[in-house]
């Protein structure tokens, strides 16, 4: 059986969720209904303002989140575009997949090699 796999369509998706905080700020929204500047920063702690504004920004721009402004008083929140949450599918596949999949290597390291484990995993939330 020969499958032809558009590689465009692949790479643009990759891309598009690539990057150390992405899929940490995806998840995040994909939790709530919207969220506050304030309240992603504490979701994500490690992340600092300028690349948690950056990422949103980012991720405005291609159109999988958007910028809610309320008048009275004026709140600033951010919630998934329909673009957005049609990665959901996507992104439980990958995990589904990656489920038990993970290296053994990264669960025999021990606490006291939690740096070993944050480089194997590239992010610790």
């Amino acid at each position: 059986m020969s499958i032809t796999i558009p590689l465009d369509s692949i790479q643009y998706t990759l891309n598009t969720i690539s990057g150390k905080w992405r899929m940490p700020l995806l998840n995040a929204l994909f939790q709530m209904e919207r969220a506050r500047y304030s309240t992603l920063q504490q979701k994500i702690p490690k992340i600092g303002s300028k690349m948690l504004t950056t990422e949103l920004k980012a991720l405005e721009q291609l159109d999988l989140i958007e910028r809610i402004i309320t008048e009275t008083p004026v709140i600033i929140a951010y919630q998934l575009t329909s673009k957005g949450r049609s990665l959901l599918p996507v992104l439980e596949a990958l995990a589904h997949w990656g489920e038990g999949k993970l290296p053994r290597k990264a669960t025999e390291l021990t606490h006291k090699n939690k740096h070993e484990i944050n480089h194997f995993l590239t992010i610790n939330i």
